[in-house]
């Protein structure tokens, strides 16, 4: 990538990371804006991601829990202008997109609890979500939490992205979990 492309390119992420708290306030009482912020961090103009999943570790009650996922292969294009202001049909939507259901479906041990690593987790999840080249961000939450970011980059040669989605990832951890 010539450097300004790439200027422009993190521009653009950057846009898209900063316009994300103002976006995540306007949704208050909404109890799936993980899945919005998601749907965002995948988006070409932020991280370009295949697939992404968000799941939330908590080892005091000894439980990996999905919160949302998405997969932009599957997102029909055009359906909605912008997802925040049509903020009922893209709910529909996740309500009804089978991977998200895949996602909220996966509820197991707590990686602390369990005898594998987080890497082979993270193995054993995307594999089961069908995430080809799975990459990950562990991201530490409140109320000794842990949010786990399984991801597939559309461009598995995108480097670009890559100082990046740690602070996409804690985006995540701001939103409510339900």
């Amino acid at each position: 990538m010539e450097k300004e492309e790439l200027l422009h390119r993190q521009n653009k992420m950057l846009s898209c990371l900063i316009g994300l708290p103002k976006k995540i306030l306007s949704l208050h009482g909404r109890d799936n804006i993980t899945e919005f912020v998601l749907h965002d961090l995948c988006q070409e103009d932020c991280f370009n991601l295949r697939r992404a999943a968000y799941f939330v570790n908590n080892p005091d009650f000894n439980c990996l829990k999905g919160v949302a996922g998405i997969s932009l292969p599957d997102v029909p294009q055009g359906l909605w202008e912008d997802i925040w202001r049509q903020g009922e049909m893209f709910s529909t939507y996740m309500r009804n997109s089978p991977f998200n259901r895949a996602v909220r479906g996966v509820s197991q041990c707590s990686m602390q609890k369990t005898e594998l690593q987080e890497g082979d987790l993270v193995k054993e999840v995307a594999r089961k979500l069908g995430i080809e080249r799975p990459s990950f961000h562990s991201v530490d939450m409140k109320h000794d939490n842990h949010g786990l970011f399984i991801f597939e980059k559309s461009n598995q040669d995108d480097g670009s992205i890559d100082r990046h989605l740690q602070n996409g990832a804690s985006m995540l951890g701001f939103c409510p979990v339900f």
